[in-house]
């Protein structure tokens, strides 16, 4: 059996009770009305439901009991997804990094790769694997992050403002990056840079293929942009769970 043939072995993961809170919140949506929320687990899920022990959201010496600190408003990435119908793709990543390139956090990442997948495919989504350090991850973060397969269509992903740890982040330009895997090492790469302050932000990405025979592949992402609302909060009446597995 040739090494290809092994490496198409892909498992079932099936994502469910997972905690919805108001902060520290990921939150992703399918056209019109379907919607997802997800996030590091110790958090509260309001101002007046206080969580019973800290988690990974909280600052150091920071009790789970108070509610966690605001960040600086609302940024959401938005993308076209299409599903590619060959084998060894579909693998998509999506990530914070401030204008040097330190790592923030990841806003998704698709639940094979993120949950170990990579043993078995090295070639899946490398460069946000490495920017995050993602083998040596924290438990809490896999969870947060990881979560199925995105069906075709318009999607958004939320960042409150906040760094991998919770803490809110300072004013300035912050870089949203998303890695696809089109097929096996084959990969796109998109990256876009907004501003986070007073004032309203929106901006598009940059495309890259790499190789530049990837392109070939087909089109797996497209229409990648950010958009900036200072002082807007997630509104809590718009979160659900997600307990589809992929």
């Amino acid at each position: 059996m040739s090494d290809r043939s092994i490496r198409m072995v892909v498992p079932l993961v099936v994502v469910t009770g997972v905690a919805t809170v108001s902060t520290g919140t990921y939150f992703l949506h399918r056209e019109p009305v379907e919607a997802v929320a997800f996030a590091p687990q110790g958090q509260q899920a309001a101002p007046q439901a206080p969580s019973p022990s800290e988690g990974p959201g909280a600052s150091p010496g920071q009790s789970a009991q108070e509610p966690a600190a605001a960040g600086l408003g609302l940024v959401r990435v938005n993308y076209r997804l299409h599903r590619l119908p060959q084998l060894a793709s579909n693998q998509i990543a999506v990530w914070i990094e401030d204008r040097d390139g330190t790592y923030i956090r990841t806003l998704f990442a698709t639940s094979f790769t993120a949950n170990g997948g990579y043993v078995r495919r090295p070639e899946s989504l490398v460069e946000w694997r490495a920017a995050a350090q993602w083998e040596s991850a924290p438990q809490e973060e896999v969870e947060s992050a990881s979560r199925p397969a995105q069906d075709s269509g318009d999607q958004t992903l939320y960042w409150d403002g906040t760094d991998r740890t919770g803490r809110p982040v300072p004013p300035g330009d912050y870089v949203y990056r998303i890695e696809g895997n089109t097929s096996w090492e084959n990969r796109i790469m998109f990256t876009g840079t907004i501003t986070l302050g007073d004032e309203p932000a929106s901006s598009q990405a940059e495309q890259e293929f790499l190789p530049a025979a990837a392109e070939r592949d087909g089109t797996m992402v497209e229409n990648v942009g950010a958009e900036f609302s200072p002082g807007e909060p997630l509104d809590p009446a718009m979160l659900t769970t997600f307990t589809r597995g992929s």
